[in-house]
């Protein structure tokens, strides 16, 4: 698999496209304090006010903040918005 992985980033160089989203690796999308969309998630982990955690595959994405809440989600992305203070990234 890890080898079908690197023939697909290569050709999207090759394309100048993204592969990103051709291997399901998720993408975060921070903007501002207040938005932040997630690409190819896998779920939600914990879910309160003040953190929210969301599984990426082989990473989590955690976001702290105040009055989080998900504004959107489906089965592929995932919008949080609210007063975000942190996004972290863990293995």
């Amino acid at each position: 698999m890890k080898r079908k992985k690197g023939a697909i980033m290569r050709a999207a160089e090759v394309f100048d496209v993204p592969g990103q989203p051709a291997l399901g690796v998720p993408r975060v999308t921070v903007t501002g304090h207040s938005r932040v969309h997630i690409e190819n998630h896998r779920g939600l982990i914990e879910y309160g006010p003040e953190i929210i955690g969301v599984s990426a595959g082989d990473m989590t994405v955690r976001l702290r903040g105040r009055r989080l809440e998900i504004s959107a989600m489906s089965d592929m992305e995932l919008v949080v918005t609210g007063d975000i203070s942190g996004v972290d990234l863990e293995a």
